[in-house]
C-alpha cells in the first residue's frame, strides 16, 4: 500500500497539449494545481468502475505518468531529485472540461473541474528501481481506440526537474503523488466507455465509466 498524502498535478507539460489548449508554450516555470487526497482511486485490481460525475456534460480524460514520492525534502537539488521518486504509475487526470473552460474565462480556480470525487485513478505503482522512463511512451485508449500517444521525452519538464521545482514551493513528503501532465489528444468520455492509460513498462490504469 502507498498511503497518499497530497496530490500535485503539473499543467501543460507537453508542447503539443499546451498548443491544443490554446497556449503558446515556452519553457517557463511549471505551474501546479491540486486534487484532494481522496480523489486518488486505486484501480490496480482491474475491472474498476468510476461514476460519471455530476454537474458536467464534458468529462475529459488526460493520460499521465504519475510519480510517487518516497522521502521528505525541500529545495531538492536536481542531482538528488531522482532519489525522491519511490515509484511510478500510469494514471488519468479526469476533468470536468466544461467547468474548467468556464473557470478559465472568469479567471477562477479549477477546484470544481479538477478536484471532484474519484478524479485521479491510478494503476499499480512500480518501484523506481524497476522502471526507467527513458525511451518510454504513454498511450491512452478509449474502447480500444488510441486517443493519445507520445514519447515521455516530450514532457517540457522531466520528472527530476518537476521534483526539484515543486520542492521549492512545498516540502515534499512520503505519500505525495505528482501527475506529470498529459500529451495532445485529450477528449470526452461517455458512460460505458472503457478508458486505459498505458505507459511502457508499467501496469495500465484501466476503468469503465458508469
Amino acid at each position: 500500500e502507498f498511503p497518499v498524502r497530497r496530490i500535485y498535478c503539473v499543467g501543460r507539460n507537453y508542447w503539443d497539449h499546451a498548443i491544443e489548449m490554446g497556449g503558446a508554450p515556452e519553457r517557463e516555470p511549471p505551474f501546479f494545481f491540486h486534487k484532494p487526497t481522496d480523489a486518488a482511486v486505486d484501480v490496480s485490481a482491474g475491472a474498476a468502475r468510476l461514476p460519471y460525475p455530476t454537474r458536467t456534460q464534458n468529462l475529459a480524460y488526460e493520460g499521465e505518468l504519475v510519480l510517487a514520492i518516497g522521502k521528505a525534502g525541500q529545495d531538492v537539488p536536481l542531482t538528488e531529485a531522482a532519489s525522491f521518486i519511490w515509484g511510478y504509475a500510469a494514471g488519468v487526470d479526469l476533468t470536468r472540461r466544461d467547468l474548467q473552460d468556464e473557470a478559465k474565462k472568469l479567471k477562477r480556480p479549477w477546484c470544481a473541474s479538477k478536484g471532484f470525487d474519484r478524479s485521479g485513478p491510478v494503476g499499480t505503482l512500480v518501484p523506481a528501481a524497476r522502471f526507467d522512463p527513458a525511451g518510454k511512451t504513454i498511450t491512452l485508449r478509449v474502447n480500444g481506440e488510441q486517443r493519445q500517444h507520445s514519447p515521455l521525452s516530450k514532457m517540457i519538464w522531466q520528472p527530476a526537474e518537476i521534483v526539484t521545482y515543486l520542492s521549492s514551493l512545498h516540502r515534499l513528503q512520503p505519500g505525495d503523488l505528482i501527475f506529470t501532465g498529459t500529451p495532445a489528444g485529450v477528449g470526452p468520455l461517455q458512460r460505458g466507455d472503457l478508458c486505459e492509460s498505458i505507459v511502457d513498462g508499467l501496469p495500465p490504469c484501466s476503468f469503465r465509466v458508469d
